[in-house]
């Protein structure tokens, strides 16, 4: 091949590749950072997450000194959680906290820390891990900020009772497979952790009633009546008209 035209191929070459390279540069050089942070807040308030991200993150690393620096952090730690990358916006709300804990974005960054966590928060029956991160989390929010945004404040009550449930549920549910698996014993160890644990919550009377239930079929007459007594002082008001039903059917049936 003549050498001139394989000079002029790889002139040609690096010419496109500068070109490419041009276009995938997220800002220009000679943009100063509060127009940098505008581009940043146009692509993020258009739902550009990502274009977002990397202009944020650039403020951050290049300008760290600048007025832009820690709200361009707290964005850049937005922007994954809107891809839902939850994870790493959970360290990224954790790193802004601590680098700027006087910052009027603090609360912000430790409540969505447990929002983070939230969003990783699986089904009741699968591993309840991220759960209760993000039950830590929450309670860390209204033990240091409790008083400054209500709205927050009232939210992560609301998740925690929420994610209280779910935890409650899987202990429910494990109590119930262990029945399937005809190990009685077992399965009133876990409707037990639910009372224990989780009183308060949702799936609380389904356990109490399960309980006497279990011990009834069993033929524990005595823990039965003491079960069934229990239900009926502390969830008789808030129990469903079928768990109702049944406890009156299990107190005629079994004369307890």
């Amino acid at each position: 091949m003549n050498i001139r035209y394989v000079l002029a191929f790889l002139i040609t070459s690096l010419g496109l590749f500068s070109c490419a390279g041009s276009n995938n540069s997220t800002t220009d050089s000679t943009l100063s950072v509060e127009e940098r942070f505008n581009k940043g807040m146009q692509e993020y308030n258009d739902g550009d997450w990502v274009d977002a991200q990397r202009i944020f993150e650039e403020i951050r690393v290049q300008s760290p000194t600048s007025p832009f620096a820690a709200q361009a952090m707290y964005l850049a730690a937005m922007s994954r959680y809107k891809q839902e990358t939850y994870s790493s916006a959970a360290v990224d709300f954790r790193m802004f906290r601590r680098t700027y804990p006087s910052h009027e974005l603090a609360p912000r960054a430790q409540y969505m820390i447990g929002e983070s966590y939230y969003g990783m928060s699986p089904k009741a029956e699968l591993d309840q891990t991220y759960t209760q991160y993000a039950i830590n989390e929450y309670q860390a929010y209204i033990r240091m900020y409790s008083s400054l945004i209500t709205s927050l404040t009232d939210s992560a009550e609301a998740r925690i009772k929420e994610l209280r449930d779910k935890l409650a549920m899987k202990h429910l549910l494990a109590g119930e497979l262990y029945i399937k698996l005809d190990d009685r014993k077992a399965a009133i160890q876990y409707f037990q952790r639910v009372l224990d644990d989780f009183y308060d919550t949702r799936p609380a009377p389904e356990a109490q009633l399960r309980i006497a239930e279990v011990q009834a079929n069993r033929k524990k007459m005595k823990e039965a009546a003491d079960a069934l007594a229990k239900f009926e002082d502390r969830y008789l008001a808030q129990a469903t008209q079928e768990q109702r039903n049944r406890a009156r059917n299990l107190k005629s049936q079994y004369s307890l």
